[in-house]
């Protein structure tokens, strides 16, 4: 059972790591079609929300992670 959360933990840790690299290398994913020019505020506060959560997500890894040391 503890290696099943140590695992939960692992992957918490490295999904956001490797979707914020994948933003990162491919911004074109967060503009719709359509609206290049017209949505400055909107791409910016759906990166926000981005940030936060993959932020969220990592730190419920750590802790799972440092729960089961």
């Amino acid at each position: 059972m503890d290696n099943k959360y140590k695992l939960l933990g692992i992957l918490c840790i490295t999904i956001p790591i490797l979707s914020a690299i994948y933003i990162l290398l491919n911004s074109e994913i967060l503009v719709p079609k359509g609206y290049n020019l017209a949505i400055d505020g909107y791409v910016i506060s759906r990166n926000l929300m981005i940030i936060f959560l993959l932020y969220l997500l990592s730190k419920l890894g750590y802790f799972l992670y440092s729960q089961l040391k």
